[in-house]
């Protein structure tokens, strides 16, 4: 088993002091002047022990905003406006945010001769019934549409960010279906549409940070947490630039380790020069900036600890099976031998039948050879 050689802190806070290539949540670390290096037999890991960062982006932003209306004439993009809120009844019932960009594009595809109305199908109270939603617009005369097949469609595509999550409807993968629809549209009469989600609402899509670095390493992820914009439909697994996720809780992202080894990866290099540090949602995003230079001059930064350790595996390598003298252990359920302790068998005769034991599991008490 290998041992420590090595070990020491990388403590990091990147509100200042930041290089022309490096941003608040986004920090290359030279370490020219004293690099981490591994020599002959030997291996670096990296342990996040300790990691802290505010909030500073909107729960409703340039990742999950964007989703498209389309009717036989055309199609229409709404862009909701960022901003926060407490639940998804606020989002939903915010006349500016939320309902005028939905209303001026369903006008749009009118050609603008329309006024639109939008009414939120709920009670009175904090939230809609489970969360699903629903709500009708209303047309100042007749829209021209006659049934539930020729209404507008709302389709959020992948490609757009995640706005079905915000929405609560499907999502689209391929960009050329112009079929499918992620909510469903109901022709009610002449002026008036109803639409309904298929899945509770949720005024956010990220209830996790997590920290990224450039160096190859030993961590395994699925696929999809390297796609931004794309949904292959194949699960896959892959190497993944992720050493750690950190929940998003009460305004801060905070985390500190409760035990060894949590958040860990191996280095695949001897020597690791310069290090990039990023921090992404869950698709390799970086969270939008609610202004400019929010990342250099604002609050858009973190502090964290990253403990650096050298291992050394022991000398004289791996023992071949093949030693004679090499004394091994069994798992019980494959030992004919009595257990003699909790969950281990000795196994003593790994050599056959002439070690005068019986086992190792290859060998009844005869000193027959079991096929």
């Amino acid at each position: 088993m290998a041992s420590v050689v090595q070990s020491y802190n990388l403590f990091l806070d990147t509100e200042r002091n930041l290089s022309k290539d490096s941003t608040g949540d986004d920090v290359a670390l030279p370490l020219g002047q004293s690099p981490i290096v591994a020599g002959t037999n030997q291996f670096i890991r990296l342990t996040l022990t300790e990691f802290s960062m505010s909030k500073s982006f909107h729960d409703v932003n340039d990742l999950n905003n964007t989703f498209s209306i389309r009717d036989a004439g055309g199609v229409e993009q709404v862009v909701l406006l960022p901003s926060d809120y407490s639940s998804d009844f606020k989002l939903f019932s915010d006349t500016i945010n939320f309902q005028k960009p939905i209303t001026d594009a369903l006008r749009d595809l009118q050609g603008g001769g329309l006024t639109v109305s939008f009414t939120l199908n709920n009670p009175t109270g904090a939230s809609n019934d489970n969360n699903i939603l629903s709500f009708t617009v209303t047309y100042s005369s007749n829209h021209g549409y006659s049934s539930d097949a020729d209404v507008p469609k709302i389709q959020c595509y992948v490609s757009q960010g995640r706005a079905y999550t915000i929405l609560g409807g499907k999502r689209i993968v391929d960009d050329l279906d112009t079929t499918s629809a992620s909510l469903t549209g109901k022709f009610v009469n002449a002026t008036t549409i109803t639409y309904t989600a298929f899945y509770n609402a949720s005024y956010f899509t990220s209830s996790h940070l997590y920290v990224r670095i450039n160096e190859q390493n030993s961590n395994l992820g699925m696929s999809s947490l390297n796609s931004i914009t794309e949904d292959t439909q194949r699960t896959q697994m892959s190497s993944t630039k992720v050493l750690g996720i950190i929940p998003i809780d009460t305004g801060y992202a905070r985390y500190v380790a409760s035990s060894e080894n949590v958040f860990f990866t191996d280095i695949s290099s001897k020597q690791v020069a310069q290090m990039r540090i990023s921090i992404t949602d869950a698709l390799g995003n970086k969270f939008p900036l609610i202004a400019p230079e929010q990342d250099r001059l604002g609050n858009r930064h973190f502090t964290a600890v990253i403990r650096i350790d050298v291992y050394e595996y022991p000398s004289g390598g791996q023992h071949s099976t093949n030693n004679s003298n090499l004394e091994s252990t069994t798992q019980a359920r494959f030992s004919t031998q009595p257990a003699t302790r909790v969950g281990l068998v000795e196994s003593n005769g790994l050599n056959g039948p002439q070690s005068g034991f019986y086992g190792n599991g290859f060998y009844n008490f005869q000193g027959k050879l079991i096929s």
